[in-house]
Order: structure tokens, then sequence, then C-alpha cells
């Protein structure tokens, strides 16, 4: 078994989600992620958790989820001695990863122009909330903020309720997904040229980005507004819809799928009513519609609609609750959720989600659980000839506050 980043070793810098899931992800398919922490306090997502216990073991459920398969080292990053030993770890590395705010790293001399001094063909990735150049460069980027600057949470929510941003952090992820492809290209660039690169990856490019479709339609001429569960098309058969018991999301988009859905609620008819009879129609008349399939939910539960609708080959789906949605009959075919014994501080086996694609040979696979704080140093550090007797590297700990990370 030889994945497809075996060989590859990567330096990361990066704190809180976004970089974290990208070198997670790189670690998945191979590559050795060094995760570098500040002595003492680490990762700042290792302090955010519900669970007391994880807490107190700087293990909270937000680290859990996007650092397994790394090795942790506790280095203090103010010192000129742990820098030059950066700088030589450097060499024999593939890849640089960090989430500081532009110019951090530059100022401590661990910026790409530094590394590749040392590393030519070094890859150096960098994620910021704005990107590396610009006015906003130096501000703080954090998924809340980029969804409310983007427009994303404007065109989020129900008119009644007004904008909200989206229940997960989906930003820091995608995020990671597009500086994970990013650096895989520039490895692959590498390989066919013998060059390394900088890339820079800005948070705010990610979100417009995965608003592509909506951007479409306005420039276009449509109206981002609150649409609630509706698609942006307005299309009036693709939202959720009320049952006897609860709700459930529907997407019917083309005329076939509609008179599958009609036949289907015994409402077949309608296909003659000529406010219905092609999808401006069905959009100005929307209401109409919507009434007319609504008083046909009304007479069963969600649960038997999904399962008839689904059986006629429609795109439909109960509103499910996260805990229920973990126990979709799915889930167990597609090698997502992995349990693992060993990480510090846990009691039992946890609960890890591995990269979402499966391959046919040599896929992605989490050979080690999210390290405790500094729990490789000696490890990593006898790697490079530094023993643990003369290890001087964890002392000049600096009181002030870490730098910010995105």
């Amino acid at each position: 078994m030889s994945r497809p980043f075996k060989g590859i070793r990567i330096l990361d810098f990066t704190r809180v989600i976004s970089g974290p899931f990208a070198t997670q992800l790189l670690a998945t398919l191979g590559a050795d992620v060094i995760k570098i922490e500040k002595p003492g306090t680490g990762d700042e997502a290792r302090h955010f958790c519900c669970n007391p216990d994880l807490l107190a073991h700087g293990m909270a459920s937000g680290f859990l989820s996007v650092n397994a398969g790394k090795r942790s080292v506790t280095l203090n990053l103010k010192s000129a001695e742990v820098r030059d030993l950066v700088r030589t770890m450097a060499r024999s590395a593939d890849v640089v990863v960090e989430n500081f705010r532009p110019g951090v790293m530059d100022r401590l001399g661990l910026g790409y122009d530094d590394l590749k001094a040392v590393k030519p063909d070094i890859v150096y990735c960098a994620i910021s909330g704005f990107g590396q150049t610009g006015p906003a460069s130096g501000v703080a980027g954090y998924d809340g903020a980029v969804q409310a600057l983007s427009g994303m949470m404007s065109i989020t929510g129900h008119p009644q309720c007004g904008p909200t941003r989206v229940g997960a952090p989906v930003i820091d992820m995608c995020s990671g997904y597009v500086a994970a492809l990013a650096i895989a290209s520039a490895l692959f660039r590498r390989a066919c040229t013998g060059q390394g690169q900088f890339i820079d990856v800005a948070m705010l490019d990610v979100n417009l980005s995965t608003m592509r479709s909506a951007i479409a339609w306005w420039q276009a001429g449509g109206d981002p507004v609150l649409r609630g569960n509706q698609a942006w098309t307005r299309i009036p058969t693709s939202d959720s819809f009320h049952a006897s018991d609860g709700q459930f999301m529907l997407t019917v988009n083309n005329d076939e799928q509609l008179r599958i859905l009609l036949r289907t609620v015994q409402r077949e008819d309608a296909l003659d009513d000529p406010r219905f009879k092609d999808w401006p129609s069905r959009i100005e008349n929307g209401l109409a519609l919507r009434a007319i399939l609504e008083e046909r939910f009304a007479t069963d539960t969600a649960h038997n609609w999904e399962q008839r609708l689904t059986d006629a080959g429609l795109a439909v789906a109960g509103i499910r609750t996260l805990p229920e949605a973990m126990e979709h009959p799915q889930l167990p075919y597609r090698n997502l959720l992995l349990k693992m014994d060993g990480a510090k501080g846990v009691d039992g086996p946890i609960t890890l989600l591995n990269t979402p694609f499966m391959c046919m040979e040599d896929g992605p696979a989490i050979d080690r659980p999210p390290p405790g704080l500094g729990e490789h140093t000696a490890e990593v550090l006898a790697e490079f000839g530094v023993s643990a007797t003369e290890n001087p590297l964890s002392r000049h700990e600096s009181k002030k506050k870490p730098a910010r990370a995105v």
C-alpha cells in the first residue's frame, strides 16, 4: 500500500479549523504532517469545547475533528534558536502551511522567501481571511464574519427571521479543501518542473466561489433575497413542505420530475391547469401549486412521503437531526466514520471522519489519532539530531497571546 503523498513531509503551523483541516486531508493521503504548536497552550482549538473532560486534556471536539494523523511538536517560534531549527526542518520538508495573519511568518524570518532560501523547491501555502495583499489583507478572517461580508448571509434565512449564518463552519472547511487541492496541484507541478510554489488562499475568495451559481443568477438579473428553504431558482417544487407530523425537503426541477410528483400525490390533473403550463408560469403561481401539494402532503407523515417519493425516483429527504443523520444506513458503506483508540486523555474510542472519497486502491485512511500537545516533540526532534536531554527548545516561552489564526 502506497498512498499518494507517502514520503511527503509537511510542516504545519496552522491553527483552529481551515488550515488544520487542509493538512489533515493530506495526512489521510499519506503525508507526514508535523504540527508545530506553542508550548503550554498549543492550537487554540484545543480549548474550544462543550465537554469538560476533553477540555481538561486540551483535546476539545473542534481540535479532534481536524487533526488526526499528525505528529505534534511544541516549539516557541520567538526563540532565535528555534527559528534556526525550523529552517533546518524545512530543508527536509516538501510543504509548509500556515494561517497566521499576513506578515507574521515574514517577521519571524520563516516566510516563503526565508524558507525558499534553504529549500528552493518548497511548496508554501498561506491561508488567510482576505489574502496576502490588498486593503483588507491584515483584517482577521473568521467563518462567520466572512459569511456576512461575502453576501452569503443575505441569501440565507427566512424573510420573517432575517439573515442567518450557515449552521456549520462551511467556509473554514471549504478553505481547507481548496488549500489541499492547491497544495496537491503544486506538488504535481513540482514533480514536472522541479520548481516550488507560493500559494495564497483567501477565505473570502473561497466563499464567493461557493456562491458562484447565486452570483451568476444575480448577474443575469435575478433578485438575491432571502427565500427560506426554497432554491435560489425560485422553482416552487424545490423547497421544504409540511406533512402531517413534520417537514421534508423536495427537489423537483424539470417537467418529468413534476409529472412524477403530481402522479404520486394523485393530482396529475394539475398538469392541465394553465397556471402550471411551464416553469415561468409555475414560478409566477408558485403559492397555488404549493397549496395543492401541501393539501396532499398533510394526509400522511413526512417519513411515509419520503419513502413514497423516493420509490418514485424523486430527490426527497426528511429533515433529520444530526444524531439521526449519523445513523443513516448508507454510512457504514462509505468508509467515512472511523473509530480509533489512543487519543490522549480520551477514554475509549473516538469517532473520526475520514476524507470523503473512496478509491479502489490506496485511498484515504487515518493512521493515528489527533495528538496530545507536544506528544511527538522528542520523536521528531530526534530525527533532526536533537536528543530529549539536550532539548532547550521548550524554554523561552512567551507570555504574549499567540498570533491570531484564521
